[in-house]
């Protein structure tokens, strides 16, 4: 897998509250997530920093733990495990922040994409944006967690913003709240897709038709990175902006598949199945030849 970030802190900030997280936490498990945060916890760190670290060492103690064998990785074990890792990042920055019922200390949007073998796995909340781009066309993987007149903005439906907007009222975001009800969704890639994660600093200023524009034009996700944020800086983005190009997404090395769950699934029927002929030749057998009594 081909991945690259960058990050620009805009044209406002002094200070840069993304963060992002890129790690092969097993072979053929891959971890992508961004974060935009406000406030600190802990020792003056920035909360999207906090965030991913407690998730990043969350998934690394499941792990080791063997969450990631070949025979462990189901989809519905990897979308519980995705969701119980942010929930738990949740529950450490809501404590270490302050924050009541009456008064939020900190917070921070996070869109989390764990690749393990062919499929994709994407959590979220907030603003924080996921992108498929298959042959040339992108497609919104979340939906931002804002308060906007149009629904198309929130959705990533829209193209291209036709002017510089404002923020929109998060109502859900990591760490405000005591307990987190997550959005999760799980995709199956094909040969040629690639994700685009970016924070609202990048897609409030570009549109997901220069999104795909700028991946078809770049040899390397490293120039993508590159484009799309000149793009921003173009359209006078004011604030942090940050973005992850993952391209190569289904090398998988042989003998790890997700998808061969389906196989293991028509094999032990085909098995069960002769085992249930042999039992029943047998019965027919010992019946006829009168080992038990008619």
């Amino acid at each position: 897998m081909e991945v690259a970030v960058g990050s620009d802190v805009g044209v406002w900030q002094r200070q840069q509250s993304d963060a992002h997280l890129i790690e092969e936490l097993a072979p053929n498990v891959t971890l992508l997530a961004v974060a935009d945060g406000f406030g600190l916890v802990g020792k003056g760190t920035p909360t999207a920093v906090t965030a991913l670290t407690i998730l990043r060492e969350y998934l690394r103690k499941r792990q080791r733990g063997g969450a990631f064998s070949r025979h462990a990785a189901t989809p519905s074990h990897l979308r519980t495990l995705l969701l119980a890792a942010l929930d738990h990042a949740n529950g450490r920055v809501y404590a270490q922040s302050g924050g009541n019922e009456d008064f939020v200390g900190s917070g921070t949007s996070i869109t989390v994409v764990l690749v393990v073998g062919y499929q994709a796995f994407v959590a979220h909340v907030g603003d924080a944006r996921a992108y498929l781009v298959r042959l040339g066309q992108v497609e919104s993987l979340t939906a931002d967690d804002a308060m906007f007149d149009d629904p198309a903005i929130a959705s990533g439906k829209m193209s291209a913003p036709p002017k510089p907007r404002m923020r929109g009222l998060l109502w859900r975001t990591l760490g405000t709240q005591s307990k987190l009800e997550a959005s999760i969704a799980d995709i199956e890639l094909l040969s040629g897709d690639e994700l685009v994660l970016c924070t609202d600093g990048v897609h409030r200023r570009v549109g997901a038709d220069e999104v795909a524009n700028a991946l078809e034009r770049s040899a390397t996700a490293t120039e993508a990175v590159e484009r799309i944020l000149a793009l921003a800086r173009v359209h006078d983005n004011v604030e942090n902006g940050t973005v992850v190009v993952a391209r190569g997404l289904v090398a998988v090395t042989p003998g790890f598949d997700l998808r061969p769950a389906r196989f293991d699934v028509v094999r032990s029927t085909i098995v069960l199945v002769l085992l249930a002929t042999c039992a029943i030749s047998f019965a027919i057998y010992v019946y006829r030849f009168g080992l038990v009594p008619h």
